[in-house]
């Protein structure tokens, strides 16, 4: 990674994509059934995350694909299996949620000539992040996405996860996704329905 100081100007002449796809997230049943909140963005800054510091901002992680999405909620089990194979697993119910996600400006950390701009690699993006974050050491992905979030102007960073490197996340800043940008679950049942921004309420011209 470049120094943080340098990083700000860095991000500031780095390109942005347009990003339209859908993406997919496991949460816990009894958790969405009590809060009711399907795209809960408080979490990654209560206990922190691997680019969001403790009291961070308020953030959305999503995964492109099914599979990576279940490999990012049980990662922690999975650990716990390699360590322990005859670990008895009590898995608790789930919820898959397939969420739209329309952005316009998306800083693109899968792109080679991004990882070289930033002075980062794959390695350093999915390599440990938690015992930094404790020891109050230096966190390669937070002080980025520190860099990238003061920008201002970014609303999401695309990112390879550590669950598998040839496959992709996505993390989403609520408060810079602004219309015509939309961040949606998708549910044709109409059970669940969410969107960042809210929508605002019909009111009849009278």
């Amino acid at each position: 990674m470049r120094p943080e100081a340098e990083l700000p100007a860095i991000v500031n002449a780095l390109p942005l994509i347009n990003y339209s796809a859908p993406c997919y997230r496991i949460v816990d049943f009894a958790t969405l059934t009590g809060s009711m909140i399907p795209l809960y963005t408080l979490g990654p800054g209560k206990k922190g995350q691997r680019y969001t510091p403790k009291l961070g901002p308020n953030a959305l992680y999503v995964a492109e694909d099914v599979v990576t999405a279940q490999a990012e909620y049980h990662r922690v089990l999975r650990a716990v299996l390699v360590a322990d194979p005859t670990y008895h697993v009590i898995a608790n119910p789930t919820v898959q949620l397939t969420i739209q996600v329309n952005l316009e400006r998306v800083l693109d950390l899968t792109d080679n000539n991004v990882l070289k701009s930033t002075g980062t690699t794959v390695d350093e993006l999915t390599g440990p992040w938690r015992k930094q974050m404790i020891k109050k050491i230096f966190c390669p992905t937070q002080v980025l996405a520190n860099a990238v979030y003061a920008n201002g102007n970014v609303q999401a960073m695309r990112y390879p996860s550590a669950q598998g490197k040839e496959y992709s996340n996505l993390i989403i800043w609520e408060e810079r996704v602004q219309l015509p940008s939309f961040v949606q679950v998708r549910d044709t049942t109409g059970t669940l329905s969410a969107r960042i921004p809210p929508k605002r309420p019909y009111r009849k011209r009278t």
